[in-house]
Parts: C-alpha cells; structure tokens; sequence
C-alpha cells in the first residue's frame, strides 16, 4: 500500500516528548481538537485521548501509538478528525516501534486524507 506519492508535501502533528504527560490543541480541517500525550511506564508505549477543544467532550482515552496504525481507527466517527493521522517514520530509517528516543523526532504523527468509500 502506497501512503504517499512521491514529492508530495505531508503535515504532521509537532509532539514534544519532553513534555509528557502533557496536552494541546490542533485544528485539524474544520474543527480543533485537544490531544494528550501520556506514556505507560509499565508497557512501554504511549498513548493518546482526544477530545473536541471547545466543548471537552471525550472521544477517545488512552489510544497506544502503535508504529503504522492509525490513530482512533476502531471507535471512530463523524466527529473524529477528517483527515487519519499514523504514526510513522519518512526518513528511510528501519522504525517499527515508537519510542522514547524517536518519537516526535523521527517517527511522527502524520496527516493523510481519508479516500473516500
């Protein structure tokens, strides 16, 4: 499966692992969404909630950032954001883990539009 066509411009969500346990908001399309960036020091993996910024309704707590696996895919709908962010590593790297030392510098959190069904 192709992700990206080649010389195509890619947005990302910035993490800043210095700063977890910690949360933001990013406007993704038409709506802005608050993000939390916590870390299970038991399962070694991070996780993400999410819920809408101006009204703190919760979409999602505790999503693991899985290398390759979309974000919230399982439990989403129309109120999750439009386009599917995945975390993953551009750079050519042999990354199939998120972790400490690459995540929000390597692997990141990218934005790709949903193909319509």
């Amino acid at each position: 499966m192709q992700l990206i066509e080649l010389g195509a411009e890619v947005e990302y969500i910035e993490i800043d692992t210095s700063k977890v346990p910690y949360t933001f908001s990013v406007k993704l399309k038409d709506r802005t969404y608050s993000f939390t960036v916590r870390y299970n020091d038991i399962g070694k993996f991070f996780t993400v909630d999410l819920s809408i910024a101006n009204t703190g309704e919760v979409l999602a707590y505790g999503d693991p950032v899985r290398y390759g696996r979309p974000l919230f895919g399982p439990i989403e709908d129309e109120r999750f954001p439009l386009p599917v962010i995945i975390p993953l590593c551009l750079t050519g790297d042999e990354i199939d883990t998120v972790t400490w030392e690459n995540f929000g510098k390597l692997v990141k959190l990218y934005l790709f539009d949903r193909r319509a069904e």
